[in-house]
């Protein structure tokens, strides 16, 4: 197993993802003070979880911005009004009533915000999002799914067709002969993996395109299929092992850590004790977890305190309240914006505090075939 060197760990807990991008600049989904910014930014410009697909999926690949769209997208989006963007899933759950029929699960809301991205961005052509694919037999009218986007490059005339996905994944041990396996990565939830996940996109969704039937319902041929997988993976302690290239996962991914909560609160007493600097921490609720985050002071916590809260949690004895004690946390190490940013804590790493009993559920999910 290697554990992140501190200068890429930003000397936080290990596995953080890296606080800059590879022009050295923190990025947009990091350092804009609005969150409709921070979650639009990340929705269409952060690292992919995969740099290449599983052998055996050559008739699709990782989708790609065409050259000098992403940068002249990204321009466009720092100097956008925010007040014209796309609402938070909390916004929109203020009035709900307005958006009867919108889902405000985290994967469709960051689905819609590519879909406004891909619209708004210079040099291409949004043609068609969530376009339900039928087939007539003998029964009547069969759905046979949707395609998330469709849009052209008008540079060298191609229609293109992304499936979209954005996902939250642990990794655990215990797999024996197959350990290194994209079915390693469970959800929090342990509803889901990241290899089941794939899998559906490249043989079941992504085909969709290639169909008589899609063609019929957007009037033209697609020239590519493309798989749009965002993310956040988490590694135990943010130890990552070697050979995840094999598997087609970017270098430059997402990534966080996973803890128990004595062990998780070791660690943060083992840091404050070396002096590294005033930390604070936050509960991520669901709606908060693809971009940075950007916390006002009130809404910080001690260790200590959040401690207690999740100690409070993990015990719960209600017999209604099963899912909190079983489900994991996502929780936020926090350091001060900045002297021109008086009050304002930012996000250095994040994680899962997962309750007792939840690593041995999860390696059994990473078993079942």
């Amino acid at each position: 197993m290697r554990e992140l060197k501190p200068d890429l760990a930003q000397g936080i807990a290990p596995g953080g993802p890296a606080l800059t991008g590879a022009d050295g600049q923190t990025p947009l989904w990091r350092r804009a003070p609005s969150q409709r910014t921070r979650d639009l930014a990340w929705s269409s410009l952060s690292t992919p979880l995969l740099s290449r697909l599983p052998d055996g999926a050559d008739v699709v690949r990782v989708a790609q911005w065409p050259a000098g769209v992403r940068a002249a997208w990204q321009d466009w989006l720092a100097q956008a009004d925010p007040s014209t963007l796309p609402e938070t899933i909390t916004e929109l759950s203020h009035h709900a009533d307005a958006n009867e029929g919108r889902s405000l699960r985290l994967g469709r809301h960051a689905e819609r915000l590519l879909h406004f991205a891909l619209d708004h961005a210079p040099g291409i052509e949004l043609l068609a999002a969530n376009v339900p694919i039928r087939r007539a037999n003998g029964h009547g009218v069969q759905t046979l799914g949707e395609l998330d986007v469709v849009w052209r490059d008008p540079a060298v005339m191609e229609t293109v067709h992304w499936e979209m996905a954005a996902k939250f994944y642990l990794m655990v041990d215990g797999i024996e002969d197959r350990w290194l396996d994209l079915r390693a990565f469970v959800g929090p939830n342990l509803v889901d993996r990241l290899g089941d996940k794939l899998d559906h996109i490249v043989r079941r969704q992504l085909p969709l395109g290639r169909t008589a039937e899609a063609k019929a319902a957007l009037g033209h041929a697609i020239d590519r299929s493309e798989v749009y997988l965002l993310g956040w993976l988490f590694y135990r302690e943010g130890v990552t092992p070697p050979g995840l290239d094999v598997l087609g996962i970017a270098p430059d991914h997402q990534r966080g850590w996973w803890s128990t909560l004595d062990a998780w609160m070791g660690r943060a007493s083992e840091r404050a004790g070396q002096g590294s600097g005033a930390a604070r921490w936050c509960r991520l609720q669901r709606a908060d977890w693809l971009s940075g985050a950007r916390v006002p002071e009130a809404e910080t916590e001690s260790a200590e305190v959040l401690h207690a809260v999740l100690t409070e949690r993990f015990t719960d004895a209600h017999p209604d309240h099963g899912w909190r004690r079983d489900a994991p946390v996502m929780v936020c190490e926090l350091e001060p914006a900045g002297t021109d940013q008086p009050g304002i804590w930012v996000e250095r790493s994040r994680g899962f505090v997962v309750p007792p009993g939840w690593e041995a559920r999860a390696i059994e999910r990473a078993r079942r075939d």
